[in-house]
């Protein structure tokens, strides 16, 4: 009979971990679109800032409108002595992780940029680590060292004579580590009680604000006034594939697991460029591409295995 209750209630949490780790990757897969909208968007004339600007601004307007409908509005409600969290959120995400990520994906090929990026769960583990005591166990080491050897091999590096810039490489790892201090901040504001809507809606409300004195509107509207349709339709597709979706797929994972092996779950981001970088520019992927697409998948298949009894 103990041990029939002792199942039971390891069920819904068994649930509950394999219901986050899917919305983690699935923020990891779409996310791996960043690049290809960017690139569309710059031969626009956007600058990265406007980019983030329109993305941010619309998933904010389109969230709050959902919670208001569904009369949600206990969900806007955030105590003041927290605000720091989301100001944190707001700004690693908007400009630290965004407009560096921005910049990455038109300075490095769409791969390499994801790979920079990847670097993310590497600040992270050992951020979480100091200060929420995070263990850092042996599997989640294995995966993060795992993980990350297929990102750079996914991306190329490994056999490539190709030169990247030293500025290119410099802004991809200031994206990477924004994308740390955004799970970092996020963390805090769990742990405060926030649910991931909350967190999300402040993120993309002070991160638009952080960003609009810096946007070019003129080049906005001029695009719109020029394809309504289909620039309409580009920047909801870029807002929700980009911003809305993944940002709340991944906070609502990390309710669920650790930051740092959230972190490592969402490095299925460069498999995804990649594939994205393939069907749409022709960027086949080379030999040791696809063994670091088997690596990356190796890592999230070990990070997800049941523990052995009497190891957690």
């Amino acid at each position: 009979m103990s041990s029939n209750r002792k199942l039971s209630a390891a069920q819904p949490q068994t649930r509950a971990s394999a219901k986050a780790a899917a919305s983690i990757l699935a923020a990891g897969c779409l996310w791996g679109t960043v690049g290809v909208f960017v690139r569309y968007l710059t031969g626009l004339g956007y600058s990265p800032l406007t980019i983030v600007f329109a993305r941010m601004s619309i998933a904010f307007v389109i969230l709050a409108a959902v919670l208001f409908a569904a009369g949600r509005r206990g969900l806007f409600r955030v105590k003041l002595k927290d605000l720091w969290c989301f100001v944190g959120t707001g700004v690693s995400s908007a400009i630290v992780l965004n407009l560096f990520f921005s910049m990455s994906t038109v300075m490095n090929p769409l791969s390499l940029a994801a790979i920079l990026l990847a670097t993310a769960p590497i600040f992270v583990v050992l951020i979480s680590a100091a200060i929420f005591k995070e263990r850092i166990t042996a599997i989640k080491l294995y995966a993060l060292i795992i993980a990350f050897s297929g990102a750079v091999l996914t991306g190329g590096i490994v056999g490539s004579a190709a030169a990247f810039s030293g500025k290119g490489f410099a802004v991809g790892l200031l994206a990477g580590f924004g994308y740390a201090l955004y799970s970092i901040f996020t963390r805090f504001a769990l742990n405060r009680g926030y649910g991931a809507l909350t967190v999300n809606l402040y993120s993309f409300l002070i991160g638009s604000a952080v960003c609009a004195p810096f946007a070019n509107f003129s080049i906005i509207f001029h695009s719109i006034a020029a394809a309504p349709l289909l620039t309409a339709a580009v920047l909801l597709l870029h807002t929700l594939f980009t911003s809305l979706l993944p940002y709340v797929l991944y906070t609502y994972g990390m309710q669920y697991m650790d930051t740092g092996k959230a972190s490592i779950l969402v490095s299925v981001e460069p498999v995804a460029a990649t594939v994205f970088g393939t069907a749409l520019y022709g960027e086949i992927p080379s030999a040791p591409a696809f063994a670091g697409i088997a690596l990356v998948l190796f890592a999230i298949t070990l990070l997800n295995l049941p523990p052995r009894p009497g190891k957690r």
